[in-house]
């Protein structure tokens, strides 16, 4: 009887445990997709940006503290831009324009060295 009844405090414990482990596990999930999330926000941001004709002039020339780009680079920027935020094409599924624009992002987020834009 006593062993019994150990044995199924132990295994309260050990459920326990796994619960919290799990529930632990869940928000670092969480944690790390808020993370990717974010990132992806301050990159449409940044993207956005480039558009401004004085946010260009102080990355050609370095002002404002800011590192020098040039034209090419920014071009390769701006064709990015054009990759992850396309224009409304008729001819095909938005949800397929997404999904290609994604799959850009992605590889991003993931630092992979997959070629885009002339650059990897």
């Amino acid at each position: 009887k006593d062993i019994s009844k150990e044995f199924s405090l132990g295994s309260l414990q050990i459920q326990k445990t796994i619960k919290k482990t799990a529930r632990r596990e869940q928000l670092m999930r969480e944690e790390a997709e808020q993370k990717r999330l974010k990132t992806v926000l301050e990159l449409q941001f940044i993207l956005e940006k480039l558009g401004d004709d004085e946010v260009r002039s102080d990355l050609k020339q370095g002002s404002s503290g800011v590192p020098v780009l040039t034209e090419e680079e920014l071009t390769m920027l701006d064709e990015f831009y054009k990759l992850v935020y396309p224009e409304r094409d008729m001819n095909m599924r938005l949800n397929e324009q997404y999904e290609q624009a994604s799959v850009h992002l992605w590889d991003l987020l993931e630092g992979k060295e997959k070629p885009v834009c002339g650059t990897t």
